[in-house]
């Protein structure tokens, strides 16, 4: 049995060994034959976007509430009604608000009616203190009569010439003649008191017809709260009520209506990542796409970069309002924009694909990138560092809203994208890698704009090859449209 199995199992393991030493040759042969894929330097535009999302909306809604509660009786706008500035929108049941109009007129004319009747105190007070004061000269005068007759009663008592009866008489009647005097003069103060304590009523009366007054116009402007008017100019883009319906406003104002100013006239609240946003100036080229329309692109301008940060799950935000023009009334509130904004842009880029950058020949160390000659910057003009130029954009400012915006902060122009140092591999005459050292500036994510070096257009570089495609289980050829060399 053992001789069987040497027999059949000594032919399968000289078959192995044949297998083996033929694919050990292939490999050295294809170790030594390295295809390389290339793809040429070209010119043309080149653009570093900046990619955010944002929702359409419109420069201001309004919405629209009942500041008193009651019962709708009527509504004249309705859903994409076209409303105007003051115009009515509904009416409550106003017999509420009527009765208590009626209750603080009421309350009025009472108050009113005390004022008269204090102003009538005083009135017979003054006539009673004119009374005391003649009442006061009267006695005044029976006094000094008495006290003169008493005087020479006196001196004819003493000279002995009168009766003393006729002396008790003179003395008493002059007696009874100032306390009389002293009556009248104490009647006079209390008439005097009792007017500054009428005084005092008709101030509080006073007082309280202002009062009265006040709620009276309050029960009014409650009764004017009825009916409900249209603060802006605009488009009803909701309805929460119906005709019956009760409003309760009691702890906050309901609202009835949302109104969007002119729809012709949006913007868009994108949020742009905190990595982007050093880019993102006010005068940058920015469109953006919505869902609705896929083929259609529109065009914005950046209204403002708003400096509150939005913070979610560590991703820190920033909102930035772009205004845009809606005259065909496509945009409607709440789409969302694929939001584009052009940082900066080459017209004629020297462009090679970011993989050429990455690329290293197998068994090569790369090389350092030398530090190549930039070319020298250009002077910036003064337009690129004001605060707006004429071309901004700005948002329209709604009914009550009184601020400057030139008051506003504005963000110039962030400096140039910083060229860097890169080392990219060309085919040389011999087929065989060479390192090129050059300098790059922006790119797209795809391509980046040489700006500098030993590199000119139309040289190949070399952007993968056989070894790498082998050991990525890819075939042997060119995803990058370029050629392939040896």
């Amino acid at each position: 049995m053992k001789h069987k199995f040497l027999k059949i199992g000594f032919p399968i393991i000289i078959l192995i060994l044949a297998l083996g030493a033929f694919g050990v040759v292939n490999r050295r042969r294809a170790s030594a034959e390295i295809n390389y894929f290339t793809a040429a330097a070209n010119r043309g535009p080149l653009k570093r976007v900046v990619n955010a999302t944002g929702v359409v909306q419109t420069v201001l809604t309004v919405p629209v509430g009942s500041q008193v509660s009651g019962q709708v009786q009527e509504l004249y706008a309705d859903f994409n009604s076209v409303v105007k500035r003051g115009q009515l929108l509904a009416k409550l049941d106003p017999r509420n608000l009527e009765t208590q109009v009626a209750n603080s007129r009421a309350s009025v004319a009472a108050a009113q009616a005390r004022v008269r009747s204090a102003q009538a105190e005083i009135t017979n007070q003054a006539a009673n203190l004119t009374s005391a004061r003649a009442s006061l000269e009267a006695a005044r005068v029976t006094r000094d009569n008495t006290l003169v007759q008493f005087q020479r009663a006196t001196e004819m008592n003493q000279r002995g010439i009168t009766s003393k009866n006729d002396f008790d008489t003179a003395k008493a009647n002059s007696d009874s003649a100032i306390a009389r005097y002293n009556q009248a003069a104490a009647a006079i103060e209390q008439v005097q008191a009792q007017m500054v304590s009428t005084q005092a009523q008709l101030e509080q009366a006073n007082a309280g017809l202002q009062q009265a007054g006040t709620e009276l116009d309050r029960a009014q402007i409650n009764l004017e709260y009825a009916n409900i008017f249209s603060p802006v100019d605009g488009v009803v883009i909701s309805r929460t009520v119906d005709v019956g319906q009760t409003v309760a406003a009691s702890m906050q104002t309901p609202t009835l209506f949302t109104i969007a100013t002119d729809l012709g006239q949006m913007q868009v609240n994108a949020s742009v990542d905190e990595a982007d946003i050093g880019s993102i100036s006010d005068n940058a080229v920015v469109s953006f796409t919505v869902d609705a329309y896929p083929n259609d692109t529109f065009a914005g301008k950046i209204a403002e970069i708003r400096l509150s940060p939005q913070t979610v799950q560590n991703v820190v935000t920033y909102s930035v309002i772009l205004s845009i023009e809606n005259r065909e009334l496509k945009l409607k509130p709440g789409m969302t924009a694929n939001i584009s904004v052009v940082v900066e842009k080459r017209d004629s880029a020297l462009k090679i694909p970011n993989a050429a950058l990455r690329y290293t020949p197998p068994n090569t160390t790369a090389p350092p990138a030398a530090e190549p000659e930039l070319p020298t910057p250009a002077v910036k003009s003064a337009s690129t560092t004001a605060t707006r130029d004429s071309d901004s954009a700005s948002i329209p400012l709604a009914p009550g809203q009184k601020w400057n915006p030139n008051d506003k902060i504005h963000f110039i122009a962030p400096s140039q994208h910083a060229p860097r140092p890169a080392v990219v591999w060309v085919l040389g005459p011999d087929k065989k890698p060479q390192s090129r050292d050059i300098s790059v500036g922006i790119s797209d994510g795809s391509s980046s704009d040489v700006i500098s070096g030993d590199l000119k257009e139309s040289d190949l570089v070399i952007v993968s090859d056989s070894t790498q495609a082998t050991a990525s289980g890819q075939p042997g050829f060119s995803l990058f449209g370029g050629n392939r060399g040896r």
